[in-house]
């Protein structure tokens, strides 16, 4: 392929690789308030006795669903391994939500 050709199917394709680069990094922030959000509201619903497995099912499942998503982009298995970690976490929490605990 020439060099002309090669930039016009890169104009062509319309992607903005800074866009996308934002794109990951405003999920990687939202990632990390969601899970200090929490953190707070559980830490306020645990004083006051009442279960916080809700939130630990939203905050692994979210963070679990993450990892295993990166894992399938790029096969890093330090992706897969958080991914199923979390993933169970999520299950455990689920369970013991769902059983009044």
């Amino acid at each position: 392929m020439k060099k002309e050709e090669i930039l016009e199917k890169s104009r062509s394709e319309n992607k903005d690789e800074r866009e996308e680069i934002v794109r990951d990094k405003s999920m990687r922030w939202t990632l990390v308030a969601m899970a200090a959000l929490s953190a707070v509201f559980a830490y306020i619903r645990g004083t006051k006795g009442e279960s916080v497995m809700d939130l630990a099912v939203v905050v692994c499942g979210s963070v679990g669903v993450s990892f295993l998503y990166r894992y399938f982009w790029t096969r890093k298995k330090e992706c897969l391994f958080w991914g199923i970690t979390s993933a169970c976490a999520a299950v455990f929490a689920l369970v013991r939500f769902c059983t009044g605990h």
